[in-house]
């Protein structure tokens, strides 16, 4: 029952435009798992089954326009699962505008992977020919998409069916950690795997995937803290 003078705590699951924008997004996603369920199906095995030919990692143009959608999809349902945390751990003490939380949120992931994929361009051509570049490149567009079609129903989960906050994020750092995972094992296999280069793989694992990742969850944490008291 409704209080007068008492104002109603916002929830995701009673805002109408987004819960609008989450439903649309789900069905688009769910359009593009039913029309590229095929290729999906063989680009997701090779992640696991590597091969020596490169063609496994190539893309349509399609496939780009498709991975660039789940891409902003991962983006936005880390923002709603970071929101979720943040309004978890602070309660009542988070004074922040709850579209300026998930917009941060949002920015940092956007600038997170900008600044990965700008390391990946600047470091990663120096030591492997343009086919192993490109098929790179392509890997990780997929698997960061990839990552999309795995956040969402959590998200959606969370918002709507009442998933607790820590289990929510430990089903997000699953999802982390197996993209993570997924990388180094192919990385090891399309670049260092022939010529058995032991030292140069521990140095792409510190300095392209492990100390990222560790700064993205040290931002996290500053952010948090900062928005608490905003």
């Amino acid at each position: 029952m409704r209080v007068e003078g008492l104002s109603v705590p916002y929830t995701i699951s009673t805002d109408n435009t987004l819960s609008l924008v989450i439903l649309l997004c789900s069905l688009l996603s769910i359009m593009i798992v039913m029309r590229s369920r095929n290729i999906l199906s063989l680009r997701i095995r090779s992640l696991f089954v590597h091969t020596t030919n490169l063609s496994n990692y190539r893309r349509t143009k399609n496939n780009a326009r498709e991975e660039l959608f789940l891409t902003a999809l991962s983006v936005m349902s880390l923002s709603l699962i970071g929101y979720s945390a943040e309004l978890h751990y602070f309660g009542t003490e988070l004074a922040a505008n709850h579209y300026l939380v998930m917009a941060s949120y949002a920015g940092i992931f956007i600038i997170f992977l900008l600044l990965k994929r700008l390391l990946y361009m600047l470091t990663i051509p120096i030591y492997c020919n343009i086919q192993q570049w490109r098929a790179w490149r392509h890997l990780f567009s997929f698997t960061t998409a990839l990552q999309g079609l795995w956040f969402l129903p959590i998200a959606i989960i969370n918002i709507y069916l009442g998933l607790s906050a820590p289990t929510t994020l430990i089903l997000a750092i699953i999802g982390v950690t197996i993209a993570f995972f997924v990388r180094i094992y192919n990385a090891w296999s399309i670049f260092f795997k022939k010529k058995r280069l032991y030292v140069p793989f521990f140095l792409y694992l510190c300095t392209l995937e492990a100390v990222p990742l560790a700064i993205l969850s040290s931002t996290l944490i500053c952010i948090a803290h900062t928005l608490k008291g905003a």
